[in-house]
């Protein structure tokens, strides 16, 4: 028999399991993936790990990253087929195996009666996805591989044979659930000796009450008194006929499931987190869509081409944040969550200055570009219309951090230790996405150590964005293109803001929309003292109505 078929993982693929993760340093709390793997988890936190380890692998080979694809798109076309492996889940959970003590002598009883169970768990998963899949149609090579292999593993004989005898093993276990004890008192009604007078299939149970005798609820074995919790020694000798009793019953199962002892009743249990992700991954793409938010699966492009091409992309973090509020989060989604166009290629550019005002946008464009990148190699859907993407052989983020100076540096120091570090490892096929780098200095030194920075990612010919308020940096692109060998455009995307109409409106509306076109020259730093009541007609207002200065006449 083959092994099992792996949904994440079509065999002889490269790179299968492969440790070596491609996310850089931080790049999990930059891209806010906490958020999307709470919902590729279905909530359930001790697959967290599972899922966080398939979104950092980044996956580049094309044929696994479709293969993936194939399974998003049959769960997605096949209702029925969904809700029936999302009943088998809960069946495929790892048991611990108990083929070794069954192998020799002696045997417990209680390892005969475990095996038992995890093979009935074993026949009843095997039966239950063999029907799910046998009765869809699915065309993915993953389902089609589980199928098959399915339909080989439940015809072959010794399946065929665990099945059948299966029933009557557990009649045979079942026979023994009581214990009838006999104990003789003396004349003075002291306990003396004792025996087994019976075992029974009957679970004893205590005594009734007076509503239950009444309604006829007492029916089965009952007791006299409450049932107590003993603590048996093994050394009592009535123990130990008991025992002796059980083991007799149980004897012929224990020899009869010797001959399974090459079944490994776990098998399913490495589908039982791939599966997880599966589904959840469909349930988080119908809920979107239920927001009135796009969502498709993206056209795979060669890696050479270094494209990344969203129309209408946003950032997944921020709609499950926005769908997490209110009492419709769908509506309010779709009204909440700007898209965009997000364009990395050879004609518009595949490194882009982003500059606009603060809360303008330009952080979550930027967490959009690296979460799509991250989910479509990753096999699943991306939050976009329309999608073409080259798989990136790793990702490497720099955003603000608290600062971590070290003795006799600053946060220029990190910074630039931190850019350094990408530099070192980035190739041409790589995402970098650069947030606000060089904060911690001047704007004449930060514009000196970007321009340098920017020249070398165009001569590197990564994709690349590098968010910003070094506005001279941006109007300076032409400049670095002409001055710098290579094959990646340097381009400005401006977050846009909606001036209005009236001369005498000094706030400008975010309209969270991101647009290629030249710096605007303006960080609207203005509006954020005005804001916060910083403003110096803000400042003048507030000292004179606390009387610490005098108006003039």
């Amino acid at each position: 028999m083959k092994p099992l078929v792996s949904l994440l993982w079509p065999r002889g693929a490269p790179g299968r399991h492969s440790p070596e993760i491609r996310l850089g340093a931080g790049a999990s709390a930059d891209l806010e993936l906490n958020e999307i793997v709470q919902a590729l988890t279905g909530g359930e936190g001790a697959r967290s790990s599972f899922v966080m380890s398939v979104l950092m692998e980044l996956g580049t080979d094309r044929k696994v990253i479709v293969y993936r694809q194939q399974v998003i798109a049959d769960l997605l076309e096949d209702h029925r087929l969904r809700e029936r492996l999302g009943e088998v889940l809960p069946l495929l959970v790892r048991r611990r195996q108990h083929r070794d003590p069954l192998s020799r002598e002696p045997w417990s009883v209680t390892t005969v009666a475990r095996r038992v169970a995890e093979l009935e768990r074993y026949v009843e998963v095997a039966v239950r996805l063999h029907r799910a899949l046998t009765e869809a149609e699915p065309r993915g090579a993953a389902l089609l591989g589980l199928r098959a292999h399915l339909d080989e593993l439940t015809n072959a004989a010794q399946f065929k044979s665990l099945q059948k005898q299966l029933p009557r093993l557990r009649a045979t276990l079942n026979k023994v659930r009581s214990v009838t004890v006999g104990i003789n008192v003396s004349e003075s009604l002291e306990p003396g000796s004792a025996t087994i007078l019976s075992i029974s299939p009957e679970v004893i149970k205590g005594p009734a009450s007076m509503l239950g005798k009444l309604l006829g609820r007492d029916a089965g074995v009952r007791g006299i008194t409450p049932l107590h919790v003993t603590d048996w020694s093994p050394r009592d000798p009535l123990f130990n006929d008991m025992r002796n009793l059980i083991e007799k019953v149980v004897d012929p199962v224990a020899r009869a499931i010797r001959r399974f002892t090459t079944v490994d009743a776990g098998s399913f249990s490495g589908l039982e987190p791939e599966l997880s992700f599966y589904l959840n991954g469909v349930a988080l793409i119908r809920r979107l869509r239920k927001a009135a938010l796009p969502v498709c699966r993206p056209e795979v492009a060669p890696p050479d081409e270094r494209v990344l091409c969203l129309e209408a992309g946003y950032s997944i973090s921020l709609a499950l944040q926005v769908m997490s509020k209110g009492t419709d989060p769908e509506a309010v989604a779709a009204t909440s969550v700007v898209t965009n166009e997000i364009r990395f290629d050879q004609e518009q550019g595949r490194i882009w200055v982003l500059t606009g005002p603060n809360r303008g946008g330009k952080t979550t464009y930027t967490r959009a570009v690296g979460q799509a990148q991250i989910l479509f190699q990753a096999g699943l859907h991306v939050p976009a219309s329309q999608a073409r993407l080259s798989p990136a052989d790793a990702i490497y983020t720099h955003f603000p951090r608290l600062e971590e100076e070290q003795l006799g540096q600053g946060r220029l120091d990190e910074e630039a230790k931190r850019l350094a570090r990408v530099f070192k490892d980035a190739t041409r096929y790589s995402l970098i996405l650069l947030n606000e780098v060089l904060a911690g200095t001047s704007a004449i030194e930060a514009l000196g150590i970007a321009f340098d920075a920017m020249r070398g990612l165009r001569l590197l010919g990564a994709r690349a964005i590098y968010t910003t308020h070094l506005h001279e940096l941006a109007a300076r692109a032409d400049e670095i293109n002409a001055g710098t060998p290579g094959d990646a455009l340097v381009g400005s995307l401006v977050a846009q803001v909606d001036e209005g109409t009236d001369p005498e409106q000094s706030h400008h509306a975010r309209t969270f929309r991101i647009i290629a076109g030249p710096p605007r020259g303006s960080s609207y730093a203005s509006e954020i003292a005005e804001q916060h009541g910083i403003s110096y007609p803000q400042l003048e207002q507030l000292l004179h109505e606390r009387e610490q200065v005098t108006k003039p006449n």
